[in-house]
């Protein structure tokens, strides 16, 4: 199996590369609006919009745009989707139901308020949603068949050198996309069954993707996407973490290993540190985003697990908003992870709106230089 040449597989594995690789997190729609006057193109904030990871964005901070890459398909998504629906609305705000039976409520394009939805109503409360929505979840789903070229996808990249990268959503994620964070919380003590099957089926689900990918079709890293902490810890006990949902990460670090895998990024903000046993435990090692005002430390990190652990963000944005003498205080903080390597350093989360376009455009010209780009 050829060893990838991508910057970021070479390393977080400790092999030789040219330099590490230059990534950034993405950014609020509100920053961009307020670059306009500060000197970003205006037709870029208007092809920008509200998405926060434009690729317009991406080229007008130079992020690296020269690896190519392939996709080991994991199929997951709902279907059929909920009928989407305006259930009130006024000048400048909307209540509706998503596609994914959500009913929120949200502050109409192009407003400051923009960012987060006020959620309303999840569409899994009891057993009986459940078992509904499960429903949309089938195993026999045709969708859900990886195709033949997908398969040539991933084999042909894999042969010209690039790294293969499967995606999923974690297990606590989808149920909490399912259920909302606070009935979830109570689910998980009232409907111990429930939360089992769900889990049971979440992991069957990813398995079934997996298992369609022929034995040569190499998987070099995989990413889970959780966000199931907050500034003081996570969202569900470490104790239950542990017990129900580590048990599923194993299982499918298992299939994922058996096709060379050996890479495995979680991103979840907020406080992470009571959660990383469980995920080194079964493979998942590397950490994303490691938000600094969340109390996550990539030091102690380093400290419990060696170069086991790999980091990946971990620049604190609220430093980078105070100015060119912060900046360079925090680029020197890290500086030491740089040096010992397994690390790629971006800001701990989206750009927010107090980080004027100066202060960035200089941590990304003083990031670069650390990195080894300029």
């Amino acid at each position: 199996m050829l060893t990838p040449k991508n910057r970021i597989y070479r390393t977080f594995m400790y092999q030789p590369t040219d330099r590490i690789p230059d990534q950034e997190f993405g950014t609020w729609p509100q920053t961009v609006r307020r670059w306009v006057a500060e000197g970003f193109p205006w037709e870029w904030a208007e092809e920008i919009g509200d998405n926060m990871f434009h690729p317009r964005f991406n080229e007008f901070i130079g992020v690296d745009t020269d690896e190519g890459g392939g996709y080991a398909p994991v199929l997951l998504g709902m279907n059929p989707v909920f009928a989407e629906e305006v259930l009130e609305e006024d000048e400048h705000t909307q209540i509706a139901r998503g596609g994914d039976g959500v009913i929120a409520k949200r502050w109409k394009g192009g407003s400051d308020e923009s960012s987060i939805p006020h959620y309303i109503e999840f569409p899994v409360q009891t057993p009986a949603d459940w078992a509904a929505m499960k429903e949309r979840y089938g195993l026999d789903d045709p969708t859900r068949t990886v195709t033949e070229r997908q398969i040539a996808d991933a084999r042909q990249a894999a042969a010209d050198g690039w790294q293969v990268t499967g995606w999923a959503t974690g297990f606590y994620g989808a149920l909490r996309s399912w259920c909302g964070t606070e009935n979830l919380s109570y689910l998980f003590y009232d409907e111990p069954e429930m939360i089992a099957d769900m889990l049971e089926h979440w992991t069957a689900l990813i398995l079934h993707s997996l298992n369609q990918l022929p034995a040569d079709v190499p998987v070099h890293s995989f990413h889970w996407w959780e966000d199931m902490a907050f500034n003081h810890g996570p969202l569900v006990s470490p104790a239950m973490f542990e017990e129900l949902l580590v048990p599923c990460y194993q299982a499918v670090m298992d299939v994922l290993r058996a096709h060379g895998c050996t890479l495995s990024s979680v991103d979840c903000d907020g406080n992470i540190h009571a959660l990383v046993p469980g995920w080194m435990s079964a493979g998942v090692n590397v950490m994303f985003p490691c938000e600094v005002a969340a109390g996550t430390d990539m030091f102690r990190l380093r400290e419990e697990y060696g170069l086991e652990v790999r980091l990946q963000g971990g620049i604190d944005k609220v430093a980078i908003a105070k100015g060119k003498d912060a900046i360079d205080r925090e680029l020197d903080r890290i500086a030491p992870l740089v040096r010992q390597g397994g690390f790629v350093p971006h800001l701990d989360h989206l750009v927010p709106p107090d980080i004027s376009l100066a202060d960035y455009m200089y941590y990304r010209e003083q990031k670069q230089q650390l990195i080894g780009k300029k």
